[in-house]
């Protein structure tokens, strides 16, 4: 699944770090992000090896929107949004920039935030097993009240006589 951070509404790829295999039949190039301390290591067919860098599934995902690999971002500015600026002009506001400052908007905090968010490296874990909530047997349950009712299977039928 794709990973992005966002900021003041424009999306940019996350960073990830995942197990993967070489599974062709040569020796290729860690395509580990520069940077990275597994960049640029060689790795055998059948070998394991770490990937560090910008997210693979979001990647191929703006690949599908231009296929030149020049589009590095998704989503509008919200500045530049026209709803914003709509919104902004009904309740009175000059522009969005007052908009969002009346709102609470501070550029300090977003850019700290922002560059929390995209220092963090998503590793991909397997979620957690919980416990099991409540057993249920199938077949229902009696609910009638009365001895003789049977769970689940009832088996062949009764002899008539």
């Amino acid at each position: 699944m794709p990973n992005y951070i966002s900021k003041d509404g424009i999306w940019y790829v996350a960073k990830e770090r995942v197990a993967l295999k070489n599974n062709s039949n040569q020796t290729i190039t860690n395509p580990s992000e520069e940077g990275s301390k597994y960049a640029g290591e060689q790795i055998a067919p059948g070998e394991p090896f770490i990937y560090e860098g910008p997210d693979r599934a979001s990647l191929f995902e703006l690949f599908k929107i231009d296929k030149t690999g020049q589009v590095l971002t998704m989503g509008q500015d919200f500045r530049d949004d026209t709803d914003m600026q709509d919104r902004a002009r009904q309740r009175g506001y000059k522009s969005v920039a007052d908009y969002a400052k009346a709102m609470g908007y501070s550029k300090e905090k977003i850019e700290a935030r922002f560059a929390e968010l995209i220092a963090k490296v998503e590793t991909h874990d397997l979620p957690k097993r919980v416990a099991m909530i409540e057993a249920a047997q199938s077949g229902g349950t009696n609910t009638a009240g009365t001895e003789g009712h049977m769970k689940g299977n009832f088996g062949e039928p009764p002899l008539i006589k």
